[in-house]
């Protein structure tokens, strides 16, 4: 008798400390809707799975009520999964699908709106694939901050939360060249975002002055012949000091001109898009888009751009970059650019 009350206490136990949360979904004249409710606000993720299926994983443990049937143009079933103290739904796609999540109180929803990707002739002008390049690592520090804070550390950082952000909101699949502590090649970077078959390639960087008073985003895309002699400098700083001359050669032109060449014009606009909301977003002068000798974007078969997001050798601005709330400001102000960009082709 004692036993089977323990056991009871444990199952109210478990009962109280588990979340009720509804699912449901509608199908609309374009897209599909996809919903959870719940009476508390839920801390969750969403992760890119594939073009069909998408991931959403919720802290704690939480009961879904379940869908008995799923009669979509779109979505085709719902998987509930427990993992370490988290609840895992994934929804599957009928189609190969793009999405949008959004939230929305009183009561609290995780809203997924789910369209079908376009094919055809749209095709070669819609974002699938983004690679996001976090600068340095392993043995390449880059710069270091007064305070002791290395680029490569902030940089992986950065590209962690940002790749985190284009998920949740782009619904495109994203890749990181680096996601711990280790150094990869200029060279690999660029071949990482080539096989991958990557739409974007967005290298990120913070910058480094003798002027600590110094700060601002810079965005570059990719020339021979620097901007100026600030940018021709910066680039051999990132190229490790092996910065590439000009070619040598008619032949090795014309293989360097079809690789990249191409995408000048669009990786320039996706630079200005992206140069813009930063500035903005931190209220300072543009220093405006530059063109530089970047190794790690020379090769790359889509358009490709390296941001330089802020002065890590400025001692204020280091001790905002390490905090989250302003990383993410400056981490939603890449997202719009992208986003902006990834409008203007359509």
């Amino acid at each position: 008798m004692k036993r089977l009350k323990i056991v009871l206490l444990f199952f109210l136990v478990a009962f109280a400390f588990s979340q009720e949360v509804k699912a449901r979904y509608a199908d609309h004249s374009n897209f599909s809707r996809f919903v959870i409710e719940s009476d508390t606000p839920l801390e969750y993720k969403v992760f890119y799975t594939g073009e069909f299926s998408v991931s959403l994983k919720i802290d704690g443990d939480i009961n879904v009520s379940p869908i008995s049937r799923i009669d979509s143009k779109l979505l085709s079933s719902l998987i509930v999964q427990k993992q370490e103290g988290k609840t895992v739904l994934t929804l599957k796609f009928r189609k190969s699908c793009t999405w949008k999540v959004f939230e929305l109180t009183n009561p609290f929803r995780i809203i997924l709106d789910i369209r079908e990707r376009p094919r055809g002739n749209i095709l070669k002008n819609f974002v699938r694939t983004i690679v996001i390049d976090p600068g340095h690592g392993g043995e390449e520090f880059g710069a270091v901050g007064k305070n002791g804070t290395t680029e490569k550390k902030l940089t992986l950082i950065f590209a962690k939360e940002l790749k985190g952000i284009i998920e949740r909101n782009l619904g495109v699949r994203v890749i990181l060249t680096r996601d711990d502590d280790s150094f990869v090649s200029l060279d690999e970077r660029t071949s990482i975002a080539n096989n991958a078959k990557a739409d974007l390639f967005v290298s990120i960087h913070f910058n480094y002055s003798e002027d600590p008073t110094v700060k601002g985003p810079e965005t570059y895309f990719l020339s021979y012949k620097a901007t100026d002699s600030d940018a021709r400098l910066l680039a051999y700083k990132e190229n490790l000091g092996k910065i590439k001359e000009a070619p040598s050669s008619d032949i090795e032109l014309i293989l360097w001109d079809m690789a990249q060449s191409q995408y000048l014009y669009q990786s320039s606009r996706l630079a200005e898009m992206v140069q813009m909301e930063l500035a903005s977003e931190m209220g300072v002068t543009n220093r405006g888009v530059k063109q530089a000798p970047f190794a790690v974007l020379m090769g790359a078969t889509m358009p490709a751009i390296l941001v330089e997001v802020d002065f890590i050798s400025n001692p204020d601005e280091e001790k905002l970059l390490l905090t989250s709330d302003y990383r993410h400001r400056l981490e939603m102000a890449i997202f719009r650019g992208i986003q902006k960009y990834i409008r203007s082709l359509r």
